[in-house]
């Protein structure tokens, strides 16, 4: 959880809780940091940064698991 400071434009400090289950996370969170110019502490880093690719139906993932896919087959139609 990423706590929130500093709102309306006036300047805050946030904490971030980060334990070793969110080990999955750390590529993630260290991505959003260097975005925002912050340094990255070198206990978060030693969880490594990775980022995990995002595979779900609703990404775009629809290719066969393995091997390479089927040739295309082109369809034609009689014209009436």
């Amino acid at each position: 959880r990423i706590g929130r400071t500093g709102r309306a434009g006036k300047n805050g400090i946030s904490y971030t809780f980060f334990q070793p289950g969110d080990k999955s996370h750390a590529g993630e969170l260290q991505q959003v940091m260097k975005q925002a110019g912050q340094d990255i502490p070198e206990s978060l880093m030693k969880f490594g940064s990775t980022i995990k690719k995002k595979e779900h139906k609703l990404y775009g993932n629809f290719g066969p698991k393995a091997g390479p896919m089927k040739k295309a087959v082109k369809i034609t139609f009689d014209s009436d």
